[in-house]
């Protein structure tokens, strides 16, 4: 049976369909192959995002020597053109059509194109300095390119793989669980380079294997997803500046988009300053290691109690979810004003552990509202944009993932953060504290003020009948 046919299925005007019951586990969903084709490409992009979020900060100045501000600079710089290169993504490939479907061509190119970029940007440092400013402005636009081709169009098929509200929260799940994984693979590039061999020499071999394991994994769904059923191009002619306008008139997509943005500042800072906290607030010499530990840990908590999140948001809905999700990981957050080096690992372990908790409710709330918002777009207006929504939703993270780290360095040279230098002031080894407690509480807090403007409900969303298919 065919997605349209599906669809149709339950498409009685003004009713909401009976509920099919919850499978009881992800591996009893009869789509679970689909889902785990298209979950691994998670792996890819998390870890190239997760790599540079919580290395790229700290490469720049502890191995290039560029002082904090004009890193901060750099980055900022170099992700301007992803202002117009995600929408742009989200339209294109709406309107793509090729014997492989409208979106998955692109993750093979995204997946190179991220991969090199990755490369190019962590060999950096063994150019003269004069030409590594423009080398690392233009590897990290081309990054920020890849990742557009890849994750815009990736981002928009589980709207089209999955129909109904509680199947799109189980196929997240797997990428929740994903991300995970990911992230600890990404945020263990410090200890993989150390391995390697420490200094320039060691992230430029970081940066081939993890370019490579990129590419490996954002290919991966263009084969895993081969069998899923497309949707064709919509028929209907609207121009790109008709189409944003309308999608701005979408209010639970909006609200979503305004706490993803705000939440992202909170998560990209968290995975920015975590190497700078053990290196010089815990007082470890290489905090590779370190990383490496509350990286298991809090993974180990993330996947383990996505199965939680997921029934929890059954019972009392993804809004309301989301809220104490953003409580714990806030209350996580804080526990770094205790930190000092003498303490004890079964704390930095608790404290890893409560942020995996909560970072699982986050990650899983905002992935499995997007296809939500994206289906109440359809139902609505009958037309089919995924690509449109999905590219200022890959926009924001990407603003976030470069904006975040700017600014945690710019409160760092406020605090007299010196490049390179080996023991830091007690004033900036506080203000290194401070950031890391109150920033991601600070943006998380803000979060939750679009998110009291969320309304779309299971109900809702499957009481609005679904348009007819357009003629060809």
């Amino acid at each position: 049976m065919n997605m349209a046919t599906n669809m149709a299925t339950h498409a009685t005007a003004g009713t909401a369909p009976a509920t099919a019951p919850e499978p009881t586990s992800l591996l009893a969903d009869p789509n679970w192959k689909l889902h785990l084709g298209w979950g691994l490409g998670t792996v890819g992009a998390s870890i190239l995002l997760n790599s540079f979020a919580a290395l790229q900060a700290a490469y720049l100045t502890t191995v290039m020597g560029i002082a904090a501000a004009t890193a901060g600079g750099l980055l900022f710089i170099a992700k301007l053109w992803d202002i117009f290169s995600n929408p742009l993504m989200g339209w294109l490939s709406d309107r793509t059509e090729s014997r492989w479907g409208r979106r998955r061509p692109y993750l093979l190119l995204g997946g190179i194109v991220s991969g090199v970029a990755m490369m190019i940007f962590f060999s950096s440092a063994l150019t003269p300095v004069a030409q590594s400013s423009v080398l690392i402005v233009l590897s990290l636009a081309l990054v920020g390119t890849g990742y557009t081709i890849f994750n815009v169009p990736y981002m928009a098929m589980p709207s089209e793989l999955a129909d109904n509200y509680r199947e799109r929260t189980r196929m997240m799940s797997w990428r929740v669980s994903f991300i995970g994984i990911a992230t600890l693979i990404g945020a263990s590039a410090q200890k993989v380079a150390e391995l390697l061999g420490e200094g320039a020499i060691g992230y430029a071999k970081m940066g081939v294997l993890y370019g490579a394991l990129t590419m490996v994994f954002m290919a991966w769904p263009f084969f895993g997803t081969a069998s899923a059923p497309t949707r064709p191009r919509d028929v209907k002619r609207v121009s790109f500046g008709a189409q944003l306008n309308t999608a701005f008139a979408n209010k639970p997509f909006m609200a979503l988009l305004a706490v993803k943005f705000v939440q992202l500042f909170g998560l990209f800072t968290s995975t920015a300053m975590s190497f700078f906290i053990i290196k010089f607030v815990l007082g470890k010499e290489k905090p590779g290691t370190w990383m490496v530990i509350f990286l298991v840990v809090s993974t180990i908590a993330q996947v383990a109690t996505v199965p939680f999140w997921r029934r929890l948001s059954l019972r009392i809905e993804k809004q309301k979810t989301f809220s104490l999700a953003v409580a714990i990981f806030s209350l996580a957050s804080l526990t770094w004003l205790i930190a000092s080096p003498a303490e004890p690992m079964w704390v930095f372990s608790l404290r890893a552990a409560l942020k995996g908790f909560g970072a699982a409710g986050l990650i899983l709330m905002a992935q499995s509202m997007l296809p939500d918002v994206i289906e109440y777009d359809y139902r609505k207006t009958g037309m089919r944009r995924e690509g449109v929504f999905s590219g200022w939703y890959s926009f924001v993270e990407k603003v976030a993932s470069a904006f975040a780290p700017s600014l945690l360095l710019l409160g760092y040279a406020w605090f007299g953060f010196q490049s390179k230098a080996p023991v830091q002031t007690q004033e900036t080894i506080d203000g290194i504290r401070y950031c890391a407690a109150f920033l991601p509480c600070l943006y998380f807090g803000l979060s939750l003020i679009p998110l009291s403007f969320y309304r779309l409900t299971q109900r809702e969303l499957e009481s609005m009948p679904v348009p007819k298919p357009q003629p060809a």
